[in-house]
């Protein structure tokens, strides 16, 4: 149940950021909200569940707005593995630690996507900017902490099901005591 509801928010974040993000002004960014969820899912996650998702949303990324078939799948998997590694060691549970952490696997994540895309089609005139790379950057620093929050209130919603909600209290055995 778990894995089905954050593949349809993946794919559903996958299908607002190709479709309503394109159309905003360059100055204004293009947001990449499933990379977002791919590092949630790396700290959040087990090894399985997470290495499955993240596979499927570099399917997903791929079939939607892939340069190479299979270079989306495997930048994932390396990305959730390194930060699966690090969430292990370090502790980085909390939504204000994950933000730099993502901005800074956001740069060097698409930095390595321009490598291997110029390694893979030397003679494609591919665009590379600073400033649009460092703009997207910022816009994940400053979207990651409420997305956090989001998506980890989503994740203990699903998991524990109506009984752990704070507005109902567990039954005890005195039924007279307040």
């Amino acid at each position: 149940m778990l894995i089905f509801f954050f593949l349809m928010l993946g794919a559903t974040l996958l299908t607002i950021q190709t479709t309503i993000f394109t159309m905003l002004p360059p100055w204004m960014g293009n947001p990449d909200l499933l990379f977002l969820l791919i590092v949630f899912i790396a700290i959040r996650f087990d090894i399985f569940p997470g290495a499955l998702l993240a596979l499927l949303f570099g399917l997903m990324t791929d079939i939607y707005a892939g340069i190479f078939l299979g270079l989306y799948p495997v930048v994932y998997l390396l990305l959730y593995f390194l930060l699966q590694g690090m969430s292990r060691l370090l502790v980085i549970d909390e939504t204000v630690h994950q933000a730099p952490l993502a901005a800074t696997s956001y740069l060097f994540t698409s930095s390595g996507i321009f490598i291997f895309a110029t390694i893979l089609a030397p003679d494609a005139s591919l665009d590379w900017s600073w400033r649009n790379v460092i703009l997207e950057t910022l816009i994940l620093a400053v979207i990651a902490i409420p997305f956090y929050h989001f998506c980890a209130k989503l994740h203990e919603l699903v998991q524990g099901g109506i009984k752990n909600r704070t507005f109902l209290r567990p039954k005890t055995g005195n039924r007279f005591r307040v």
